[in-house]
C-alpha cells in the first residue's frame, strides 16, 4: 500500500490546543487546512523496531489563522516536508509515523506582532494512519509548530504551538 514509488494526495486540517507545554502560547491559537501530495522515496529499511520507509512530501497551506490576539490570514508553502512510515501495526494497516517540516509564511499582518509578515513555520510530530476499507487513510496527529522571522528583524521573538490534526489521503 505505501511502498516505494507510491504516491498519495490528501487534506489536513487543524488547531492548536490551549497548553503552555514545550513553551508554547496558551493565549494565541493557529487554525490551517493543508493540501499535501507525497512520495515514497524507499523500500522498507531500518531496524525491526524501527523499520519503515521514507516519504518526501510538498505542503500547500491555503487557509492559515493566526490568533494573536486579534486574527490575520495566512498562506503557507512546505517544499520539504518529510516523513518516516513505520512497518504496518496490525494487518488492516495500521501505521504509525514521524514527521517534520520547514515552512515559508506569508502572512496579513506582523506576526509576532511588531516584526514581520514574512515568517518560516518549523514543524515536527507523528500520528497514526488508520485505513479504511476502500484503500482510503484517515491522519491523525501531533505536531509542535515554531513560527519565527529566523532573525532576520529584530526583534525574534517567536511563536510556539501545539497542533492537533486530522487528515485524509488517497492511493491514486
Amino acid at each position: 500500500m505505501l511502498g516505494k514509488g507510491a504516491v498519495e494526495a490528501g487534506v489536513v486540517g487543524g488547531t492548536t490546543l490551549p497548553v503552555s507545554w514545550l513553551r508554547a502560547h496558551s493565549d494565541r491559537h493557529v487554525t490551517l487546512a493543508s493540501l499535501e501530495v507525497g512520495r515514497v522515496l524507499s523500500g522498507p529499511v531500518g531496524p525491526a523496531g524501527l523499520a519503515g520507509n521514507f516519504e518526501m512530501l510538498l505542503d500547500a497551506t491555503p487557509f492559515l489563522v493566526v490568533q494573536q490576539p486579534e486574527a490575520t490570514f495566512g498562506l503557507a508553502a512546505s517544499p520539504l516536508h518529510f516523513r518516516w512510515n513505520f512497518m504496518p501495526m496490525n494487518r488492516r494497516g495500521t501505521r504509525i509515523f514521524a514527521e517534520a517540516s520547514g515552512a515559508v509564511l506569508f502572512t496579513g499582518q506582523q506576526v509576532p506582532a511588531r516584526t514581520t509578515r514574512f515568517n518560516f513555520l518549523d514543524q515536527a510530530g507523528f500520528g497514526v494512519r488508520l485505513p479504511s476499507r476502500s484503500g482510503r487513510m484517515w491522519l491523525v496527529g501531533y505536531r509542535f509548530q515554531h513560527i519565527s522571522n529566523g532573525g532576520r528583524v529584530k526583534p525574534n521573538p517567536g511563536l510556539n504551538f501545539n497542533m492537533v490534526y486530522v487528515g485524509f489521503s488517497v492511493l491514486p
